[in-house]
Formats: structure tokens, sequence, C-alpha cells
């Protein structure tokens, strides 16, 4: 009898997955890491290969501080299918960045690129990781990675990177930080913000950092001789603005049938430039000049022969008026603390 009773199949009431889900993510909302621990490990007991189920694990995992498991689950989920691909990626790009695996989110996200299918509500940010990962290769910060975020005095270290004047010990620091309580992160992150010597890239990495965490109150940002208040819970993402887009389309109307590398190029330009200047715009707010100055700037940087004289017929605008934005561009490429506006 008792044999029998341990042969029979547990039977599950209906849409207990579906409440597993639910009660998952609340209780990642609300913080209770280990609760949502719980949840989505019967979720996986029940149906091993749900998509949420995994994808909920990895979240709690990261949010316990457990990244390389985290990371390894990924790795699992994008070999086997197991759910959205991109949305997998850019966890586990992330992941990455904070293990300090820098050549690796260069890899990866180039490899990605290649493929020409990055969604746009992904791409500003993969853009910038992938810029700022380029940068960190060249620092040797492998014996600065490993940190417990529930440690006060591995915190307590961070935040000393982030008021360093090294800007590759604030970039750790600043991806690091966004695990830590937001009790302790947050403070930090605004006295960074409204510094008036702080890199400018760096500062837009802390409004995207504070955006995903829909922070909804008003900030003070110095940034290029200029203040601004902002409240990071309502930024749109540049990828979706519709001037930033319009400037898009101009640029794959001239260049991406014939050149589609340097359409790449075009493009990572332009959301660098955008990424740096935020939360301010693009000025003058004619996207017929600014595709002009990408299309001169890409060009000039891949070595390929365009002239004045074929901007001004591509994109009916005026050498001077495009020549002035291209400057620009160009002076936020190579001077970090250039200022655009004037």
């Amino acid at each position: 009898m008792d044999k029998d009773k341990d042969e029979r199949k547990i039977v599950y009431f209906p849409n207990v997955a579906g409440k597993l889900v639910e009660k998952g993510m609340a209780a990642l909302k609300a913080k209770e890491i280990k609760k949502a621990h719980e949840h989505f490990s019967q979720l996986l007991e029940i149906e091993p290969e749900h998509p949420q189920g995994h994808f909920g694990m990895v979240l709690s995992l990261v949010e316990i501080g457990d990244l390389s498991e985290a990371s390894e689950r990924c790795e699992t989920m994008m070999q086997q299918g197991i759910g959205d691909y991109y949305d997998i990626f850019q966890v586990y790009i992330s992941i990455l960045v904070q293990l300090g695996k820098y050549q690796k989110v260069v890899t990866m996200i180039e490899a990605v690129l290649q493929e020409n299918q990055l969604p746009s509500n992904i791409a500003e940010s993969l853009y910038q990781l992938l810029h700022f990962s380029r940068q960190m290769t060249s620092y040797d910060l492998d014996s600065e990675a490993d940190y417990d975020a529930g440690h006060e005095e591995d915190v307590d270290k961070l935040i000393d990177y982030l008021e360093s004047d090294k800007t590759e010990k604030q970039w750790l620091a600043i991806q690091k930080l966004s695990t830590v309580d937001e009790q302790k992160s947050l403070p930090v992150y605004l006295t960074y913000l409204n510094a008036t010597n702080n890199d400018p890239l760096l500062k837009s990495l802390v409004l995207q950092v504070l955006r995903e965490k829909e922070l909804d109150q008003e900030v003070v940002v110095h940034k290029f001789g200029r203040e601004i208040k902002v409240n990071p819970a309502t930024l749109q993402d540049i990828f979706l603005q519709d001037f930033s887009l319009s400037v898009k389309s101009k640029l794959s109307d001239v260049v991406e049938q014939g050149n589609p590398a340097l359409f790449e190029m075009c493009m990572q330009i332009w959301w660098h430039y955008l990424f740096a200047i935020s939360p301010f715009e693009a000025e003058p707010s004619n996207s017929s000049v600014w595709a002009a100055a990408v299309h001169k700037v890409a060009s000039e940087m891949n070595g390929e022969d365009v002239t004045n004289e074929d901007l001004r017929m591509y994109y009916e605008v005026k050498p001077s008026e495009f020549e002035v934005a291209a400057n620009r561009i160009m002076n936020i490429e190579n001077q970090p603390f250039y200022r655009p506006f004037e």
C-alpha cells in the first residue's frame, strides 16, 4: 500500500504555475528575496523548463548576490532556448559587468550587433556597456572585482571608489552599487550627479541605473557647466525618442543599404553622443543637421571619402550647420569634459 502511494504522481491545482510566478515576482518587487527564491524553486520543481521560473530564479540570485550561479543559469537558458533570448541576454551582460568580465561583455555584444537584430528597447544600454567595457579591458581590476553587497566593508570600499579620481574605479562602483540596498546607494548616487567635476558619461550611467530602479523623485544633475532637474522615472529611452529616431531614419535612407557597416558605426556614434549629453538634448533640434554630422564623423573615423558637398546634397543642409555639430560629436568622443553647448 505504501509503495503504491509513493509511486502515485502528485496532482497540482490548476494554474499553480501561474500563481507561483505572480507570488515570486511580487516578492521580488517587495524585496522579499528569500520568498521569491522559494516560489521560483517550487515552480521549477513542477515545470523544470518554465521560462518565467528560470528567469525569476536568475533575478533572485542576482538580488541575493550569487552572481556566478546567475551567470551560469543565463548561459544555460540561452543555449537551450528557454525564455526570451534578448531579455536573458540583457540580464546576462549586466551580470558579467558586475563580475568584472569586461572582455566577455565586448565579445558577446559585438556578436549580437553583427546579427543586426538587436531590439531597440535594449540597444541603448548595450551600446553603452560595449563602449565602457572596451575602455575597461585596458585596466586590470580583476583583483577588485569580488564584492559582497551585504558586507558593510565592501559597500564602504565601493563608495570610496566612487569618490576616487580614477574613472575606471568610479565605473566599477556605479555598476556594483546598483545591487546594494537603496538606502545606502541612493545618497551616494545623488551626490555624484550633483558634483560639478565628475565624468559626464558616468553621470549618464548613474541616471540610467536610477531610471531602471524607477526612482520617482526630482534629482539635480550638473553636466557640461549646466544644471538640470529631472525625474529618473519619467526619463525616456533615447532610442525611443522621436528626434533620435528621425536622425536614425535619415541615416538609414542614405547609408544603410549601400554600406551597412558604416551605418552601424553611425548608430554607435549617434547613441554614444546622445547618452553622453543626456538628460540634455542635442541642439539644434534639426534631424538633418545631426544626420549629416554623424555621417561625416563616421566616414572620417572609418576612412571613407565623403565631401561636404555630398552631405549637403544628401541631407539638404548647409556645411556650416553640420560642421558645428560634427565638431561637437568629435569633442565628445575625444574629451570627456568637453562642453557641447558652447
